[in-house]
């Protein structure tokens, strides 16, 4: 474990002697109030300081290992800034328009935030233009516009990628990954997983024992452990289909009971799949509902976290809501629910006729199931 030493110092400047560790230079014309926080051993957030801006700000820092330090902002209208600091970062400066410069690692971070911004500009104004189409009877240029498009997203993307294969080693680089993962048009962990996994070799050979490293090491393992459940769902999907016996399942009723769906106990049976927070599902459940049609229906609900805050009373409180009969199921586990690997959930509602433990139909309809 790498111990560290910061030194805080609020000052205008004026004609000192070098100090010693990093030196940020603040030319931001917003006033406001700064929380500056870094990741600790176990990857946590934690507050060094507050940092007040009032016009001509300096800020030091010292540390005797690269790290990230964040400024994210607690008052006024500032810009959130990330940084790399470490023994050889000497002077970094914060312009007026929020980009940081002062060294390779730096310009890195300056030079991707005016990326994101800019993209977000130009996708803005192609979404202008794309609006005049509305009424028109020639499309032709729509084309064009999603060519143009795709032809800026796909440099923004070799712009990030070459980064990452000519200089894997840069802690810069993990701020890249985490800002632009699974958001199109920048990264794709399925796609770019040799590469991302490849620079954690690198990063751990510059940096043994950084914290920011380990806390990519955890990243990269929730990633895959994602993949692999993925994949695990996938193939449920294509096994649960009509032919096929319906798994057994062990879940519990909204009051806590435990129930095990055991196969042989579906003699003529159906199963919905579904969650409070899917509006389409209700509306389809309800009406069924209201027709009288459901009472010996089973109802696998994926409620849980971390997508809901109080997954149980949610859940609950949509059964009293929409007024549904039958027996009512879940794990409470969100996407990582026994439902969604067990039968291969990609999309909601799902339903499912059983008989004699065997699947007779798959559907995402109620008006298509047989």
């Amino acid at each position: 474990m790498h111990k560290f030493s910061f030194l805080l110092l609020l000052a205008i400047l004026s004609c000192t002697p070098e100090p010693k560790g990093t030196q940020f230079l603040f030319a931001l014309e917003t006033t406001g109030t700064y929380s500056v926080q870094m990741r600790d051993e176990v990857g946590e957030f934690i507050v060094l300081d507050t940092l007040e801006l009032k016009g001509n700000d300096a800020f030091m820092v010292q540390f005797d290992t690269a790290r990230i330090i964040s400024f994210l902002p607690l008052k006024g209208e500032l810009p959130v800034i990330h940084a790399v600091v470490g023994p050889n970062s000497k002077k970094l400066t914060i312009s007026k328009d929020g980009f940081i410069s002062g060294d390779a690692e730096n310009n890195w971070l300056g030079a991707q935030r005016k990326m994101q911004l800019d993209l977000i500009d130009y996708t803005d104004s192609m979404d202008a233009i794309k609006s005049t189409y509305v009424d028109s009877n020639t499309f032709v240029g729509l084309e064009a516009l999603n060519n143009a498009y795709y032809a800026y997203a796909d440099g923004y993307r070799q712009r990030i990628l070459d980064s990452l294969q000519q200089h894997p080693e840069r802690l810069s680089n993990l701020l890249t990954i985490y800002h632009r993962i699974g958001q199109q048009p920048a990264l794709d962990y399925a796609v770019d997983r040799e590469l991302l996994q490849g620079m954690y070799q690198k990063l751990q050979n510059a940096y043994p024992g950084s914290p920011d490293v380990t806390t990519y090491a955890m990243w990269l393992g929730k990633y895959e452990e994602m993949l692999a459940f993925t994949a695990e769902v996938e193939a449920a999907e294509a096994k649960f289909q009509p032919g096929h016996p319906f798994p057994e399942l062990k879940l519990e009723t909204p009051e806590g009971q435990s129930v095990h769906i055991k196969r042989m106990s579906l003699e003529d049976q159906t199963i919905a799949v579904w969650a409070s927070w899917c509006s389409g599902c209700r509306n389809e459940l309800r009406m069924t509902a209201d027709q009288g049609r459901q009472e010996e229906w089973i109802y696998l609900s994926i409620d849980g976290l971390p997508q809901q805050r109080s997954p149980l009373a949610e859940w609950y409180g949509a059964l009293q809501e929409d007024k549904l009969g039958g027996t009512h199921l879940s794990d409470l586990m969100g996407s990582r629910s026994r439902i969604i690997s067990g039968l291969g959930i990609t999309e909601l509602p799902v339903y499912f006729k059983v008989k004699d433990g065997v699947i007779t139909d798959r559907s995402s309809s109620i008006q298509t199931l047989n």
